[in-house]
Formats: structure tokens, C-alpha cells, sequence
């Protein structure tokens, strides 16, 4: 089987020409103790050092509740209505917290020309976001009186597209998050996993086929919710609360309607609709595509640790 994976940037084909030898030195075992310098990649739970312990540890809802802001009221506020969004990381989030930006501030977020903090995602910075009160959502009592919309992917290209560009050993340059993702998947599936950490390009990264172990080691272990965000199952991220037939709208950032759907949700504006299909997709921040070839031994595990998501979302993806 070939899976397309979305890529970052064009790679370099590695030299994987390495002695036996120095293959023994280097493929050591990243240990649970490694140390990791936080770096702006981190949540901020984990530089507090508020580690998750067990399945119900895992981090809250990672749902947001929007809502105009109550201190001005300019004309694009009052267009704002109250509303729940959700996605999940390598589901297409920075296409969407962009599109979000436009709809909110009335203005692209590459016109503000940050190159570093504030990070899109940050729905909670004020500088960046002013005219939206946001806040993790805790109390879904009142989730059905709010339109809501949640951005979701293909389980399988997600879980591919996570090792690409988090994990993998398929470079030759260090990707940003390979000193934090790495330890953190090692330390989480535990001691008893034989699976080591390659160490011979100057970073720790995982091949694919190791990738995949030990995600179904933690999966056999049922430590599934504990996984970070890129890696962790869509039916615990946002649907862990509320099941998808209770969205307002479920949907893929290539769905042909995805942005006037999100329009809908967030605007009280009733010309969101009106001409679906017309300039109603999403714009996508990666697009890049890589195939991949498959073992036989790696498709078996890919069908067991999404089966739960096809499961849920199936009848979903691309509607």
C-alpha cells in the first residue's frame, strides 16, 4: 500500500551507509530520564511539569469555546456569534486558526509579519486575537444552544503525516520538536518496549516501521489517551466529550464547503451559505505530498491503531 504523505519541505535522501559498528553505537535507547530543554513546541502543562500519570490524566477538552470580546464592539464583532471549534494537531489547525483570524480580526495573519510568538494556535493571546475571548471548553451543558464545528482528518495520512514531520529519520536535518516527540513516545510506551531511538544523525528520530511499534505498544497498553497531540486518536481529542452527530459540523480541510461552514458557525451573517461551492475550501498551509512505502507488517498495525477512528468518523471524511 502507498499512503500520501504530506511533507514540510522537499528532503534530502539521507546516506543511510553507516558501519555495523558504529550502527551498535549509535542506535541507543533514548532514556526516560533524557533531559529535553523546553523550547516554545512544549505545552505549557509540560514545562510546569504537570505530567500526565494515566488514561484519565490526559489533558482536557482541547475544544474552544469563542465568543465575541465583551470590551469594543466594532462592526466585525457584531457579526460574532458564540461558537465551539475544534481540531486536531496534523488535521490541518494552522489552515484553520488562519482562516479564523481573517473571519474574526478582518485581516490575514500574514499581513502581521510575526515570525516567531504569537503563535497562531494561541487563541488565549490578546495581543494577536482581539476581537474573540477564547477558553478551553469544560462545561458542555450548553454545547447545543452554540452552532459548533470541528476539523478533522484521515486517520491513517494523520498518523503518517505525524512521523514525517515530528519523528522521522528520513532527513538529514533536524525538524524542530525531534528532541521532544522522540523521548517523550520512548518514556511513554515504558521499559519493557526493545525499541531504541537512532541517534547517528545528530538527533534522536524513529524509522517508520519502529514509529508504528510502538504506537501499538502504547495502544496494546491502553495508554492511547496519554499521547501528545499530533499522535493522539481523534475520537479522544475532540470527540471525547461530545460524539460527532452532535456537531454542527464535521468536516476536513478539503471538504468543498469547509470555510463557508466555518463561517457559519462563528458569523450571525446569513450570506455565508448562499454560494457554497464557490470559494468555499479552505486554503492549506502544507501541501506537499510524499509516498511511502508500506510492509505488510505496518498496514496490519495501521488498520488496528485507527480502527476506533474509522469507527467514528468514517462516514465523515470528505462528506
Amino acid at each position: 500500500m502507498i499512503v500520501a504523505v504530506p511533507m514540510l519541505y522537499n528532503m534530502p535522501t539521507p546516506d543511510l551507509q553507516t558501519s555495523s559498528a558504529q550502527k551498535q553505537k549509535n542506535d541507543v535507547t533514548v532514556k526516560k530520564d533524557t533531559n529535553v530543554a523546553a523550547s516554545e513546541y512544549e505545552s505549557p502543562k509540560r514545562k510546569e511539569g504537570e505530567a500526565k500519570t494515566n488514561q484519565e490524566a490526559a489533558e482536557p477538552s482541547i475544544a474552544w469555546e469563542v465568543l465575541p470580546a465583551a470590551d469594543h464592539m466594532d462592526a466585525t464583532i457584531a457579526e460574532l456569534k458564540p461558537a465551539t471549534l475544534c481540531t486536531c494537531a496534523k488535521c490541518g489547525s494552522t489552515s484553520l486558526w488562519e482562516e479564523l483570524f481573517a473571519i474574526v480580526e478582518g485581516k490575514s495573519f500574514k499581513s502581521m509579519n510575526y515570525t516567531g510568538p504569537p503563535w497562531i494556535h494561541d487563541l488565549l493571546n490578546k495581543k494577536l486575537w482581539t476581537n474573540i475571548e477564547a477558553k478551553r471548553r469544560t462545561d458542555w451543558s450548553n454545547f447545543k444552544d452554540q452552532d459548533s464545528f470541528a476539523l478533522i482528518r484521515d486517520p491513517k495520512d494523520r498518523i503518517m503525516s505525524a512521523w514525517k514531520s515530528k519523528v522521522t529519520c528520513d532527513t538529514d536535518k533536524e525538524i524542530r520538536g525531534h528532541r521532544i516527540f522522540v523521548p517523550e513516545l520512548l518514556n511513554l510506551v515504558g521499559p519493557s518496549s526493545n525499541i531504541t531511538a537512532r541517534t547517528d544523525k545528530g538527533f534522536p528520530c524513529l524509522d517508520l516501521s519502529e514509529y508504528l511499534a510502538v504506537l501499538s505498544q502504547i495502544h496494546g497498553q491502553g495508554r492511547e489517551g496519554l499521547l501528545n497531540s499530533h499522535f493522539l486518536p481523534q475520537h479522544l481529542g475532540c470527540f471525547k466529550d461530545v460524539p460527532p452527530s452532535m456537531w454542527t459540523v464535521v468536516t476536513t480541510i478539503s471538504g468543498p464547503n469547509a470555510l463557508c461552514f466555518l463561517k457559519s458557525v462563528v458569523s450571525k451573517s446569513t450570506n455565508n451559505m448562499s454560494n457554497m461551492d464557490d470559494g468555499c475550501q479552505m486554503i492549506k498551509t502544507h501541501n506537499y505530498t510524499r509516498s511511502v512505502d508500506l510492509s505488510r507488517a505496518d498496514e496490519v498495525i495501521l488498520d488496528r491503531i485507527t480502527s476506533k477512528e474509522y469507527e467514528m468518523l468514517g462516514q465523515y471524511l470528505d462528506a
